[in-house]
């Protein structure tokens, strides 16, 4: 009796332990431009600050609709483990004096 709980116990475990695995972010893409978005099978395509093309999936939490991106935007993106994108952020383009006088008004 005593085994099988203990077997239950490290097997929770170890499920809740790989599914927060997959949502930690591993790789941040900081100031990428954004390429082509493919809401069907929610793909999206971005280059890189030195210039690498690459196609990554948007995991399920992340909203992404064809309204949100356009070619072109420059965007932060984090991915997890599992090679999906975890966290996509536009980056304003304006500089910061801009920015913070926008704030004021």
């Amino acid at each position: 009796m005593n085994l099988r709980i203990l077997i239950a116990v490290a097997l929770i475990w170890m499920g809740t332990i790989g599914s927060a695995r997959g949502l930690q972010p591993v790789a941040v893409f900081p100031m990428s431009w954004v390429e082509h978005v493919n809401i069907r099978n929610h793909l999206l395509t971005f280059k890189t600050q030195d210039g690498q093309l690459q196609m990554l999936r948007m995991a399920e939490s992340v909203a992404m609709r064809r309204e949100t991106f356009s070619r072109g935007d420059l965007v932060n993106i984090e991915v997890d483990l599992d090679d999906q994108i975890v966290n996509i952020v536009k980056v304003d383009r304006r500089p910061e004096s801009h920015r913070q006088r926008f704030r004021r008004e």
